[in-house]
């Protein structure tokens, strides 16, 4: 009888740690949620100025940030990073856009896009980012 109530004890742990690990990895919708509006150097300013306080901000937040492209970097792997210019030339926002959303931008264009902060590290970082506009 023990065994039997440790071993379907052991099942339904596993299956809740497989609920959370699928919950936890699936991608975020962006288009339904509203993003914080915000330029690309107010963003960066708040993340220099005090990191500890934008990241209880920011962090994990869908943020719709508008600023002027710096430059576009193609991985083969990760899809394109779009870089934007912050008014500082060594650190930047770095906008990270998946596959399946093809960069229609060129550098020096004015643009807003969507993503989720992941942090601070020498640049903003914006992961699962889409054009906004």
């Amino acid at each position: 009888m023990r065994n039997i109530v440790f071993t379907l004890g052991c099942a339904f742990v596993a299956f809740l740690a497989g609920l959370l690990i699928y919950f936890y990895s699936k991608p975020r919708n962006l288009t339904s949620e509203t993003g914080i509006p915000i330029t690309a150097t107010e963003l960066y300013s708040q993340f220099t100025s005090d990191q500890c306080q934008a990241n209880q901000a920011y962090l994990n937040k869908v943020l719709q940030v508008s600023g002027q492209v710096l430059t576009i970097k193609n991985t083969p792997y990760a899809g394109s990073i779009v870089v934007l210019y912050t008014g500082d030339p060594v650190c930047t926002i770095s906008c990270r856009l998946e596959k399946e959303h093809p960069v229609t931008v060129k550098p020096g264009e004015k643009i807003t896009i969507k993503g989720i902060c992941s942090g601070y590290i020498s640049d903003v970082v914006l992961s699962n980012s889409q054009l906004a506009n």
